[in-house]
């Protein structure tokens, strides 16, 4: 069994996202943030998810629903850079030297498609910074295919749309419940926590 690509997942695998930091002005309180962050903010990624049009159009029924939310709900339709703190650097390090090396790189990545690809989002800073995405052969993004993490279609259509048999594959992504599926699938899943441990796993594997 050989593992001969690696397929990333792009949120806090590759690019910072953190709804916290994007809602900290709103809501001050820490308790009242993770209150909201889940209870509430799940009800505006279902909304627009799986739905191809504007986030405006999505979220308009919401805002209708929840006058008292809007200003909140606004955060995630207007201001989606605010959530992205960029390129992690040390993971973009590891995408680059597998690059270099050769090794097939794709992305699973569970992501409105309103707000993909990242560096077309207004007020993102400098769009140069994800020229790494350059590198990957393909990714697929959930909200584009409407199937999402960590249900099971969503990796068999994204092995069949790269080539890849399970046992070919290693998955990294920063949740287990994805991991877990991937495992399930017979790819080759590894939770990310740091960029050096990251290193260390593919290093063991023989792509780095």
């Amino acid at each position: 069994m050989t593992r001969r690509a690696v397929i990333f997942d792009m949120g806090n695998v590759l690019i910072d996202w953190d709804p916290h930091e994007a809602y900290r002005p709103h809501l001050p309180d820490a308790g009242d943030r993770v209150a909201f962050l889940s209870r509430f903010f799940p009800k505006m990624y279902d909304a627009v998810h799986d739905d191809p049009r504007s986030m405006s159009a999505c979220l308009a029924p919401l805002k209708d629903e929840h006058p008292e939310m809007r200003h909140l709900i606004e955060v995630y339709e207007l201001e989606w850079h605010r959530f992205l703190g960029g390129p992690m650097p040390e993971s973009i390090e590891i995408v680059d030297a597998l690059h270099g090396k050769g090794v097939p790189l794709y992305g699973l990545t569970n992501w409105p498609h309103q707000v993909w690809p990242p560096h077309r989002i207004e007020g993102v800073g400098n769009p140069d910074a994800y020229g790494f995405l350059g590198k990957f052969s393909d990714i697929v993004v959930s909200g584009q295919v409407r199937m999402r993490k960590p249900d099971a279609e969503i990796y068999a259509h994204a092995l069949e749309k790269f080539g890849l048999r399970s046992d070919e594959a290693v998955f990294v992504d920063d949740l287990p419940e994805n991991v877990a599926a991937a495992n399930e699938l017979g790819v080759h899943g590894i939770q990310f926590t740091n960029a050096d441990a990251l290193r260390r796993e593919l290093e063991d594997l023989g792509l780095l």
